[in-house]
């Protein structure tokens, strides 16, 4: 008994002298860190992917200098003759270092780590903090999404988020929040605080499938709409119309295969039509010459990876045809098959786009060919009017001066003279009377 006792008392001062020791070492350590703060030496700097981030060695800028990403070199710097030496580091090849500050630009989730200066003693922690959404910024009513505010390096820091549309504390802290049966009140710009340096948002967008009602003449030809306003992160899996009220119509099945992609899938087009043509974000079907019967309710449904699925209805309703109106058409401008041709997407934009940066590249180039025929021909203008200006012969004085006054005297000379008029038919007015003039 006596012996049991001194094993418990033994036992009783080992554990608490373990405690004791334990406690003693997080206090130096605690202790070393808030030095290490206090003197400067530990600096955290925060960062988003593609920033810039500057740190300061501390030294002389004559002294050598050496730079250490996790150990690994970055660059070493001789002093006097300014000589600097590559290291093995993936940093070295962007980072930049004028006097004692090492400059790293574009930084990825891959540049977080310790920077240590060794001549100063400098530890620079840097964090590359990004945000994302996933499955992506798009989504569709209903459906799960993950807001991600990663600091690489660091998983179990607290960030504050921030909620639309006020700007509300969200009540988790977490670098990721999970966010279920996303509706219309959770779409709009999301905050992420790092620390209160660092703000960052993502932007997160929530749609469903869109429709409206519709009136036909009876024997029209008439759109059944259904489209989503946007591409969604999530692929589209199937998907069908339905409509309780036509048992014995048959509509096509959306199909998502690898060879043809999203497309609709149906062998009966007696009553509906259907492009098939491979699909995006439009999911209309014709239905043809639609009667009475017709008239009523239709269900369009679209399933998506993780399986969700959206529903939408839209009704139908028939009237008869105006007196005079002859044939039938589609309620539509365009039919389906070319809109949904111009919505298809092209190496990530609209077939539309496509086309309109084509011809506004064919108009260009044709504008460019013009204003060079024009310019050679100018050119050539110019050059003609140069060479007729050098054939034409200068004036010579002989040119100017022409002596032919001898042939005017000859040709005045030979002119005849006036007659001189006879004495007695001369006008007597004119003459002056002599003294012994008498009539």
């Amino acid at each position: 008994m006596h012996r049991t006792c001194l094993k418990l008392c033994q036992q009783t001062q080992n554990s608490i002298q373990t405690k004791r020791n334990r406690m003693a070492i997080c206090k130096i350590l605690f202790f070393l860190l808030a030095l290490c703060v206090w003197c400067g030496k530990c600096e955290v700097f925060y960062k988003r992917v593609g920033d810039e981030v500057s740190m300061k060695c501390g030294v002389d800028s004559n002294s050598d200098i050496d730079w250490k990403f996790n150990g690994e070199s970055i660059f070493s710097i001789t002093g006097k003759s300014g000589t600097r030496r590559k290291g093995s580091s993936h940093i070295a090849e962007k980072a930049s270092t004028p006097g004692d500050i090492l400059k790293v630009p574009r930084l990825e989730t891959r540049d977080s780590g310790n920077y240590f200066c060794k001549q100063s003693g400098k530890h620079h922690t840097v964090r590359v903090v990004s945000a994302f959404v996933k499955p992506g910024p798009v989504l569709l009513q209903s459906s799960n999404a993950e807001l991600h505010c990663d600091i690489t390096g660091d998983p179990n820091t607290e960030v504050q988020w921030q909620r639309p549309p006020n700007g509300e504390e969200y009540k988790e802290k977490k670098q990721v929040i999970h966010l279920k049966s996303v509706t219309s009140e959770e779409a709009g710009q999301w905050t992420c605080l790092v620390e209160k340096k660092l703000k960052l948002i993502v932007t997160l967008t929530v749609v469903g499938l869109q429709t409206t009602a519709v009136n036909a003449s009876k024997g029209d030809n008439i759109e059944l709409p259904c489209s989503l306003p946007q591409s969604v992160s999530q692929r589209v899996v199937g998907g069908r119309w339905k409509a309780d009220h036509l048992p014995k119509v048959s509509f096509p099945n959306l199909t998502n295969t690898a060879g043809e992609g999203l497309h609709w899938h149906g062998n009966d087009l007696s009553k509906v039509n259907f492009t098939t043509g491979q699909l995006s974000t439009n999911f209309d079907v014709t239905l043809k010459k639609v009667q009475s019967s017709d008239d009523g309710t239709f269900v369009c449904t679209v399933e998506f990876d993780g399986g969700v699925s959206l529903s939408v209805e839209t009704t139908l309703r028939v009237v008869d045809k105006p007196s005079g109106v002859k044939g039938s058409n589609n309620r539509k401008g365009k039919p389906p098959a070319v809109m949904e041709s111009l919505t298809k997407e092209v190496y990530g934009l609209k077939l539309w786009i496509w086309i309109a940066v084509g011809a506004s590249s064919v108009a260009l180039i044709v504008l460019i060919v013009v204003i060079g025929v024009v310019q050679r021909r100018n050119k050539r203008m110019k050059k003609r009017v140069r060479t007729l200006r050098s054939m034409r012969q200068p004036l010579t004085d002989k040119d100017y001066c022409q002596c032919d006054r001898a042939e005017k005297e000859v040709e005045f000379g030979e002119q005849a003279r006036p007659l001189p008029v006879p004495r007695q038919h001369r006008n007597p007015r004119t003459r002056t009377a002599g003294p012994n003039h008498t009539n």
